[in-house]
Order: C-alpha cells, then sequence, then structure tokens
C-alpha cells in the first residue's frame, strides 16, 4: 500500500482494492487463530481447539490486533453499510476511496458517518464512517505473527 502511494501513478480505487485484499488476508490468519463460531458443536470445538493450540504454540495473547475483524467486515458488507448510510445521513453526500486527511473535506454538510473509506497517509488510519483503524498496527501485528510462526518452525525442525 506504502509502494502504491508512494508511485502516485495508481488510482484512489488501486490503493483501495489492494488495501481490501490485504485486510482479507488478515482476516484469514484472524480465523485461524480465532475461529468464528459455529451451529454445528463439533465443529466449533475442532475450531477453538485448533486457535488454543495455535496461540499457545506461537506465544499470541488473546488481545492481539487481528483478533478484531471489524473493518474487514466493514467492507465484506458494504451493501449493508451502504443501506445504513442511506437511511441516516442527513444530507445524502458521500466520501469513497479518499486519500488524505480527514480535515481535507469541509463544512457541515459532510458528516464523519458519510465517509465510507478514507486513509490518511500521514497517519497510516484507515477510517470507514467515522471509525479509525490502525493500519500500521495491523501490519505490525501480521509480521509479529509471521516471526513468531518462523521461531516456532525452526524450533520444531531442530527437535
Amino acid at each position: 500500500m506504502n509502494a502504491l502511494l508512494a508511485l502516485q501513478q495508481n488510482t484512489a480505487a488501486e490503493f483501495f482494492r489492494e488495501a481490501g485484499d490485504f485486510l482479507q488476508h488478515t482476516s484469514a490468519t484472524s480465523r485461524l487463530l480465532w475461529p468464528p463460531g459455529s451451529s454445528d458443536k463439533m465443529r466449533r470445538e475442532r475450531a477453538n481447539d485448533r486457535g488454543d493450540h495455535l496461540r499457545i504454540s506461537l506465544g499470541i495473547q488473546g488481545d492481539h490486533v487481528l483478533r478484531s475483524r471489524r473493518l474487514r467486515d466493514h467492507l465484506e458488507h458494504y451493501d449493508q453499510r451502504i443501506d445504513d448510510w442511506a437511511e441516516t445521513s442527513p444530507n445524502k453526500n458521500i466520501v469513497d476511496n479518499m486519500i488524505g486527511p480527514r480535515s481535507a473535506i469541509g463544512g457541515d454538510a459532510i458528516k464523519d458517518t458519510d465517509i465510507m473509506r478514507l486513509y490518511d497517509p500521514s497517519t497510516k488510519k484507515f477510517v470507514f464512517r467515522g471509525e479509525s483503524f490502525d493500519v500500521q498496527e495491523l501490519v505490525n501485528g501480521v509480521i509479529y505473527i509471521r516471526d513468531r510462526a518462523i521461531r516456532r518452525l525452526v524450533e520444531v525442525q531442530c527437535v
């Protein structure tokens, strides 16, 4: 994402497509470590056992940044978020795929909840309808898990 911004040849749509891909991958990692619920008791228990084993084996704490899939869920369920926006936006102004600070949008006609996707490169924050997410913290979380996994693989191979 930083490389795309540095090139300054790409569109905001390309940037946000890459951001979505990154979030899909972080969500897949999250689901391995903190499985979502299942109505099938056997599957749920098996998945929970896997998640517990992986977190213990890798030394991953329960409050890790990748545990939350909230931003990914916003993007995955964009259609529902648009419906919510349409029902609640007082002025029906919408901002989407914006790269830059929130302060670049002036006036009272655009509320924070009218901003569907905004990325501020100076703060590394992704904002969705007024909710801010630290992208650098997510990247650091992925790197932390990767490093723990590599370390664990080395340990297992040496035994």
